[in-house]
């Protein structure tokens, strides 16, 4: 049984990892949707919700490590995520089902290991039980 991920990945600093990494093409490997952003600060807890209802598993960010965003977008993409984390626990939804990385231009093994790891663990956790949200 393959789990459904979704990886959002900044424009700026993760992407550029994507493109120089293989995982690119091996995405389907694991039923994984990667997503592309402008910035991590652009990912809304609208769309996390709307990845989740679509029948996604989990949800992961790939962003700039915070000493290294141009837009200060990842200082929102914190508050975000733990606003987002409380919310899905408050509807009986593991927290875990969404991750939060910091990945830098040239992390490409950085970046496929924090999607391998991801992945592996929500496929443990198996598809997302509530009525309404999938």
């Amino acid at each position: 049984m393959d789990s459904k991920t979704v990886v959002f990945f900044c424009n700026w600093s993760s992407y550029p990892g994507l493109q120089m990494s293989q995982l690119a093409e091996a995405k389907n490997e694991n039923d994984t949707k990667l997503l592309v952003s402008m910035c991590s600060g652009r990912v809304s807890p609208e769309l996390i919700f709307e990845a989740f209802r679509k029948g996604a598993w989990g949800v992961m960010l790939a962003a700039c490590p915070v000493d290294k965003c141009e837009h200060n977008g990842n200082y929102r993409t914190v508050g975000r995520i733990s606003l987002v984390r409380t919310m899905l626990e408050q509807i009986g939804v593991e927290a875990d089902r969404l991750k939060l990385e910091w990945i830098d231009k040239g992390e490409s093994a950085k970046l496929k290991s924090a999607i391998d790891s991801f992945t592996s663990d929500i496929r443990k956790m198996g598809p997302i039980n509530i009525h309404g949200l999938a």
